[in-house]
This record gives structure tokens, sequence and C-alpha cells, in this order.
């Protein structure tokens, strides 16, 4: 028995890796790294910040402005920035010592010719995950390919350094909803309400920095929790630490910073701060769209687990009237209904079309509310007119009421922009926000006649 019990003793001092090459484990620094990134993208969570550098084919178009106008006054020095452009003598001799007039003529150059966004460009916009986009440009151009993958929804907010026009987001659901936010103003409006000079980056700065409603706090506020996805943004060492503690304050949020050259001071206050440096960009692109594929194509059989099955009643809704169907959402469940509502059945990784054909192929009905706001968004497009589509197609296959409409009352229902076969359902008709009692109630009156 003794012998027995140091046998087992000596057992487990044994290495069970004894004779394991681990010479052959690949060691990969970034792999965790990118992981997470891909991660913080299905979720929803990454804002990408796009800079100068990526917007335009020929390089960055800031510079390719400021060598066209040198030979446009031709200038015998080789100004590097509008700071050197318009303190240049031969500028000042045709100007007549008018700093400000680069701000007029930038703007006609922008009014008077349209610059096409590169393919890199375009390739990170048309990923669906990054519906909210800031630029550090004044251009249009990240504005342009935005355009081209969100049409009529994308909406444009700017920071232009003026108290009482600056814009600011509600909440962190306004993240999830197209938008390009111009960071440091945008080309179009007078001088210094948009950065051109060194001058103007050092006073935008300031205002994003500050504690006062100069800044756009509620922006600044969720935006240091968020994975900040920095591309084509090559400023100098200080500028960039200016613009990154502008967006990042004191915070633990993480970010990419994707570079062809960058110093090297800077890449160790990059690291140091929890962001992930890789090079080039045109590599970190592909890396992105690849692991992302990969990514949903895993998820694929899975994407509409969260979405409620069976649910009883789909509402579809203008944006601009999210107020009464919250409202009307909220009576319905308190009556035990379980409606189906993108405010908490979306999922911002996946295919958002997909998941709303799914929501209203399972739902028992379909509850479309219009509001004065269809008419007067009836030149726009809307993906409530798809949902419509696709519920007039499902009840053209059932044998029972399924579409019941919502209407308030002074939209003429029967005479509006909206598709014949919607118009042959009978509309239960509200006042104001406070009739969304009643028309619960009469929703599930409709139902139980069935």
């Amino acid at each position: 028995m003794e012998n027995e019990k140091d046998d087992r003793l000596e057992s487990l001092d044994m290495d069970p890796f004894e004779g394991f090459d681990f010479g052959n484990i690949e060691i990969d620094p970034d792999q965790s790294a990118w992981e997470r990134l891909t991660e913080e993208i299905v979720q929803g969570n990454v804002i990408p910040i796009i800079g100068p550098d990526l917007l335009y084919e020929g390089g960055n178009i800031h510079r390719k402005l400021v060598d066209s106008l040198a030979r446009k006054f031709k200038l015998k020095s080789a100004p590097a920035s509008f700071s050197e452009l318009i303190y240049d003598y031969d500028f000042l001799k045709c100007t007549k010592d008018d700093k400000d007039s680069i701000y007029t003529i930038v703007n006609q150059v922008f009014a008077q010719k349209r610059f096409p966004p590169s393919g890199l460009l375009k390739r990170v916009l048309g990923i669906r995950q990054f519906p909210f986009v800031i630029t550090t440009s004044f251009t249009p151009i990240v504005e342009q390919a935005m355009r081209e993958v969100w049409g009529d929804e994308l909406r444009v907010m700017k920071f232009n350094n003026n108290p009482r026009e600056n814009q600011d987001i509600r909440d962190e659901a306004d993240l999830h909803k197209p938008t390009v936010y111009y960071m440091f103003g945008r080309v179009g409006d007078m001088a210094h309400r948009y950065v051109l000079t060194d001058t103007d980056m050092l006073d935008f700065c300031s205002s994003w920095l500050s504690d006062t409603d100069r800044r756009p706090k509620n922006l600044v506020s969720i935006l240091k929790d968020k994975y900040l996805l920095m591309l084509g943004n090559h400023y100098s060492d200080w500028l960039f630490r200016f613009i990154w503690y502008s967006i990042r304050k004191a915070s633990n949020g993480s970010g990419l910073y994707a570079y062809d050259q960058v110093d090297d001071e800077l890449s160790r206050f990059l690291e140091r701060n929890h962001t992930f440096l890789q090079r080039p960009q045109g590599s970190v692109v592909d890396q992105i769209l690849k692991r992302l594929a990969v990514k949903l194509r895993k998820s694929e059989a899975t994407k509409f687990d969260h979405v409620e099955k069976n649910v009883d009643i789909f509402i579809s809704y203008s944006r601009s009237d999210s107020a009464l169907v919250e409202q009307l959402y909220s009576r319905l469940a308190g009556l035990g209904k379980r409606v189906w509502y993108d405010r908490k059945d979306i999922s911002y990784g996946g295919n958002f079309m997909d998941e709303i054909r799914q929501g209203i192929r399972t739902a028992r009905y379909f509850v479309p509310l219009f509001s004065r706001h269809i008419e007067a968004e009836k030149n726009d497009a809307h993906v409530y007119r798809n949902e419509w589509d696709e519920a007039i197609q499902l009840s053209i296959s059932l044998g029972r009421t399924y579409i019941i409409p919502v209407v308030e009352e002074g939209f003429d229902f029967y005479k509006a922009s909206i598709p014949e076969k919607m118009k042959q359902h009978n509309a239960i008709l509200f006042r104001t926000p406070e009739d969304m009692d009643r028309v619960a109630e009469q929703i599930i009156h409709t139902m139980n006649q069935e």
C-alpha cells in the first residue's frame, strides 16, 4: 500500500506536456486585438473617424488643394498648408492682404467641383455596421460616399465653433442612425466656421475640450467609451494629440489607428492609450472586411435568435413619430401583447432589412402608423415603405384581416401617396398622443374579432 501511494504522488509531479514541441505554436499578438475589433463592430460599438488622407484617390485632399491654389496664384514658395499659404507674400498681394479671402476661395472651389470619393473610402463606408461616421475634414467627400450607401436616410450634423449653431446628438440611439458628423465644420460656411488654418484648429479643439455649451456634450460623453476606428488622420504628432484628446478626454475606450507612416512618439502615445496600431490602411480595411464577413457568416444560422418569434403585432412608422409609437408600444405591451418594435428588436450588427422582413412574416398583425409626417416625407426614401410592400404581399396570401392602419386625424388616408392596397383597410383614427390608449384597445378589439 505504501508503494502504491508513492507511485500516485510521483505521477502528480510528472509534466503532462513533456515531449510536446512548443516551437510549433504560432503566437500572433494581434489576433486577440483583431477579434476584439470584429466583435465591437458586430455589436455596433465602433465609430469611424475619417481624415483627409483617406478621402481622395490622388492623396491628401487638403494638400492637393493647397498645391492647386499655389499654382493658381503663381506663388514662388511651396506652402505645405493653408496656414503657410495665407501668409505668402504673393498670395497677400493678390488678395489685398485679406487672409480671410481663403475661405471664400475654398467655398467657390467646392461649389463648382465635385471630388469623387476614393475606392478605399467607399469600401469602408459601405460597411452597414458603420451608420455614424465622424470626419475631421471640412470637405463634403465623406458625406457624398455616405449618401451613396444610405440615400435620403443620411443625416448631416456639424460643429462649427458657434454655440448657437453647434449640433449634438440626443442619446446613444442616435449613433445607430445614418449620420455624418463634421467635427471641424463644413465647407460653405463663413470664415473660421470650419478649420483651414492652425489657428482655426486650436480654436476648435479648445471648444471641444471646454466644459461649456460650446462643445457637443452628449456626443463627447458617449464617444469616450466607444471603439474609435481612426483612418486617414495623418496629422502631426502634436495636432493629432489635440484631436484625439478632444474626442477621448480621459477614458478607458479603445481604438485602432491605421497608418502608412507615423511618428515614433505618437505611436507610443497611442499604445499607452489602448490603441491598436496597424499598417498600411488598405490592408487594415481588407482585414476588417474579411473578418467581419467570416463573423457574420458564422452567425448566419442564428441571426434571428434575438427576434421574438410569432409576435402579435409589428409596428411600422416614421422616425418622426417615435414618441407616438413609444406610447402605443408601451400600452400594447401593458395589455399583454407581444410587439415587434425596432427600438428593441433590431440588432445593429446584422442585416437590418432581413430582420425587419422576418419580423413582419412572424407577426400576426401589421400596424402601420400614418401621420402628417408621412405625407411630408412622400418624396423621401424611407424603410417604412419597404415594410408596407412586404406586409401587402403577405396579406394577399392570408384569408383574414392582417393590416390594421392607425391614422392621424387630418391625414387624408384615402388620397395620400401610399399604396392603393393599403387604402383598402379600415383605419383607426387618432387626434393626439393621449389617444394611444384608446387606439391600443381598438387594435386588440379588431384582433379579437378574427
